[in-house]
């Protein structure tokens, strides 16, 4: 009797503590992440005109750190803002080509300025307009995944759609398929919501309001 009861107790406490950590750790990586990137963006201070703000030295410092992180990061969005406001109009356009030019002419430099060129332009640029969640029969018969079409599905011009299929639950890799539009299935959710169900494995269908959603 004893055994069944410590038995149910420790069955107890491990079914509310992995609930628990379920809720704990997200936060905790958040809060890390939060922490990690503004170190990452306070470097960008001593770069910019913030770093010649001088305080009183009845300010809290804490106050005056954040204060300054705030100005140099205003500053450092006005300055990509410009950026790209230059690369509008005829001068910076000749700019950035010579720019272009010149690293392209570097081996290494080459390669990893093309391909972060070409993610950054999708995320950044084209990712919204052009992204769409489809799913698709692959990787054999009866067996569907969930990818993103790069390109519009009723693009005239193609006769084969290229589908990007991410892995899961780490979707920054993948790869490339092209597909006949009819063995491409749209589905009526959002690009950020397939994201989503790519990162869970599938768990966030367990949500209540996300059932109707997921049933494709």
């Amino acid at each position: 009797m004893k055994r069944i009861k410590l038995n149910k107790f420790f069955s107890f406490i491990r079914s509310y503590f992995l609930s628990g950590l379920a809720i704990f750790i997200p936060f905790i990586i958040t809060i890390y992440l939060i922490v990690e990137i503004t170190k990452w963006l306070n470097t960008f201070v001593n770069f910019t005109p913030a770093r010649f703000i001088k305080f009183p030295d009845f300010v809290d410092p804490y106050i005056s750190d954040f204060l300054i992180f705030l100005l140099a990061a205003i500053f450092f969005i006005l300055f990509i803002t410009l950026i790209g406001l230059a690369t509008k109009n005829l001068l910076g356009k000749l700019l950035l080509n010579a720019g272009e030019k010149t690293i392209s002419k570097i081996p290494l430099a080459n390669t990893i300025f093309s391909t972060m060129k070409q993610v950054s332009k999708i995320i950044f640029s084209e990712g919204p307009k052009n992204q769409k969640a489809v799913m698709v029969e692959y990787p054999r018969k009866g067996s569907y995944t969930i990818g993103f079409a790069t390109q519009d599905i009723k693009n005239d011009k193609l006769t084969k759609i290229p589908v990007f299929i991410p892995t899961s639950p780490n979707p920054t890799s993948g790869f490339l398929i092209f597909l006949e539009k009819d063995q491409i299935k749209e589905l009526d959710i959002s690009p950020d919501d397939a994201f989503r169900l790519i990162v869970s494995g599938g768990l966030s269908i367990n949500e209540e309001e996300n059932i109707k959603k997921y049933q494709f």
